[in-house]
Formats: structure tokens, C-alpha cells, sequence
């Protein structure tokens, strides 16, 4: 049997940062990371994972008002732009997570 996959981690990590109003908890990092990276493995170029970011967070936050999905939604937006470049740093720790630029070999 396999774990979660990874679009089910995000969706948890998610839920339960909305749940707790938590934005700062290195499960919501390492699941956007996890994402991320396997997105960029197979090519899709950032505004898509943005998208796809945004389509998670709306099924997730069924209920949320405009503006409170508006932000998470920014900050989400952020956290992936910053995993993309590969400058996310972890929360809970002193290390940096390094992905290959765009057109270098990983």
C-alpha cells in the first residue's frame, strides 16, 4: 500500500493550517516544496503550479470569505514562487532546501 500522495499531503497541510489559522508550520513548507519540486520535475512552468495551488487551496477552503482566501491564497502564491527559485528556507531549522536552477540537471 502507498502513503499519501503528494497532492494529499498539500491538501492536508492545508486544511489544517486554515483549521488553526497556523501559517507558520514547516509541514505547510515542506508540503508546497514537495510540490513544487515535483512539478518542476516534469516541466510545468510556475504560473501553472500556481494555479494548481490556487485550485487545491479552493477545494480545501470551501467557505473561506474573498478576502481570507485571497490572502492565503497570496501567501501559498509566495511560498511556491520562493520553492520555485530555490531559496525556501525551513522554518523549524537552520537549513536551506537547494533545487537546480531551471535548465540545470538535478
Amino acid at each position: 500500500m502507498h502513503g499519501p500522495t503528494t497532492s494529499e499531503r498539500l491538501r492536508r497541510s492545508l486544511w489544517t493550517a486554515i483549521a488553526e489559522d497556523d501559517w507558520a508550520q514547516a509541514d505547510i513548507d515542506a508540503a508546497i516544496l514537495e510540490y513544487v519540486r515535483e512539478a518542476r520535475d516534469r516541466q510545468v512552468p510556475l504560473a501553472e503550479i500556481c494555479r494548481s495551488l490556487r485550485v487545491h487551496l479552493q477545494q480545501v477552503g470551501l467557505g473561506l470569505s474573498p478576502d481570507r482566501y485571497e490572502t492565503i491564497a497570496r501567501h501559498v502564491t509566495a511560498l511556491a514562487e520562493t520553492a520555485y527559485r530555490g531559496e525556501l528556507h525551513g522554518r523549524h531549522t537552520n537549513l536551506t532546501v537547494s533545487l537546480p536552477s531551471v535548465g540545470e540537471e538535478g
